[in-house]
């Protein structure tokens, strides 16, 4: 199945009232499109973009406006670099200001590995762009490729024929609307309104293992990535857009600050100055934002049914500490656009067709899960 996916090419281009709608009939001539993704981010973008290339009619909506800021990790890893690369979009994320990442610096206890990272024998490159630069990107390609774009759009319910989800029910700025589609996404986070309409079942959920702060700061002495282990507590310098740093630190749940954003800041700060080396790496700089906030809990779901499925993480999610995210998304994507393509374009039943790419998702995933909650998990003991 996973075969048949990846080689399957596109060979007929096409182009709680409950929170569920019921309908008795509706044809294909009421589906105006074919795909509609929910959530415009790391994963429906792209998506809306691989689709609409090759022909399909794919509606994108977002509760927020492209290139809205959200908590984020900001790293790609290399396997999410070469997807960029494989989809031509390297150069127009350098273009918005976001620097390449060249060398790295691992410090373990004051044991210190640093170098550049090396992929194939070649310089592995990797960036950590803000989210309000690289999501308005994937978004502006989307529409580029011919993917439609309905901001500040809320999703209050599913439209249900036959037992099979054909569109949502939801309201713009321009008010209430019913949008129809042969197949619904949920690219809309860990939080995902498709996932709670659909009763997608939890398959694992680890809880939360870990808990992090991050801050973008100016002026920094770095200009690679360093991470820095200290007892229970991670701190990562990644640089960003606008010749700033994000600085985050990671540490247990039980070390979370008092409630409140002063006992939060006093926090940071402080947890970031009992480091002398990363003391040093900021002695010049100045913390240009409020520091931000995230507790992820480590959960998978059953990402498909009749009419809908789900991608990035609003089907898998887990602690930032492994930085995944972005790059999960990204082959999210790539995965879930030859699936719909197949099962589209009849060439794969379209139930097949999810089926194989929940598969391939949870081959790509599983291993990357545990070790993520591997590594949360070590933050939050003893050493």
């Amino acid at each position: 199945m996973v075969r048949e996916l990846r080689e399957h090419r596109s060979q007929h281009c096409r182009r709680e009232r409950k929170c569920l709608v019921s309908v008795n009939q509706l044809g294909m001539e009421d589906h105006p499109y074919d795909v509609l993704v929910v959530g415009a981010r790391c994963a429906g973008a792209p998506l809306g973009m691989l689709l609409s290339q090759r022909g399909y009619a794919v509606e994108m909506v977002d509760q927020n406006a492209a290139g809205t800021d959200t908590v984020s990790t900001h790293w790609i890893r290399w396997p999410g670099v070469q997807q960029l690369r494989a989809w031509g979009l390297v150069p127009a994320l350098e273009k918005t200001g976001c620097p390449p990442i060249a060398s790295a610096s691992l410090d373990f206890e004051g044991r210190v590995v640093t170098g550049g990272p090396k992929a194939g024998g070649t310089e592995a490159v990797t960036y950590a762009p803000r989210r309000t630069a690289l999501d308005a990107l994937l978004v502006a390609e989307a529409i580029a490729k011919g993917a439609r774009l309905r901001e500040r759009f809320a999703v209050t319910g599913l439209i249900v024929v036959d037992g099979r989800v054909a569109g949502v029910r939801g309201a713009g700025p321009d008010g209430p609307v019913d949008l129809h589609a042969r197949v619904v996404v949920g690219a809309d986070g860990r939080n995902s309104t498709v996932a709670r309409l659909v009763k997608a079942p939890v398959l694992e959920d680890r809880g939360i293992l870990a808990r992090s702060l991050y801050g973008y700061w100016r002026g920094t002495a770095e200009r690679g990535v360093r991470v820095v282990f200290r007892g229970r507590r991670g701190i990562s310098l990644w640089p960003t857009n606008g010749d700033l740093t994000v600085v985050s630190l990671v540490f247990p749940p039980e070390e979370a600050p008092a409630p409140g954003r002063t006992a939060r800041d006093a926090f940071y700060m402080s947890s970031l100055r009992e480091v002398p080396e990363v003391g040093q790496a900021l002695a010049s700089a100045d913390l240009v934002s409020q520091p931000r906030s995230a507790a992820v809990r480590n959960a998978r779901r059953h990402v498909h049914g009749p009419g809908w499925v789900l991608a990035g993480d609003a089907g898998h999610h887990k602690d930032p500490v492994s930085a995944q995210g972005i790059s999960d998304a990204f082959a999210d994507a790539a995965v879930l656009a030859y699936a719909l393509d197949a099962g589209l374009s009849g060439s794969l039943g379209l139930d097949e067709a999810l089926a194989g790419y929940s598969a391939t998702r949870d081959a790509q995933r599983l291993a990357a899960f545990a070790y993520t909650c591997q590594q949360a998990d070590w933050l939050g003991e003893s050493h």
